[in-house]
């Protein structure tokens, strides 16, 4: 189990504002369960399974390289 921190959950927010994508369709790029993701950016859940912290990791960190 992972830990989601406040400035992890601040990213996501940030990135998902630049590509103008809604919560539904960071779900199917990153391929984390909606509801998940929703109770994740709202801040509901701060601990989740590892590969649902890689997932949106692997998310953050590509588009850190645009």
């Amino acid at each position: 189990m992972k830990y989601i921190n406040q400035k992890f959950t601040e990213d996501l927010l940030v990135s998902k504002a630049k590509k103008r994508i809604t919560i539904k369709q960071l779900a199917v790029i990153t391929g984390v369960n909606r509801s998940t993701l929703s109770d994740i950016i709202k801040g509901k859940t701060v601990i989740v399974q590892e590969r649902t912290f890689d997932k949106l990791n692997d998310w953050l960190l590509k588009e850190e390289e645009k």
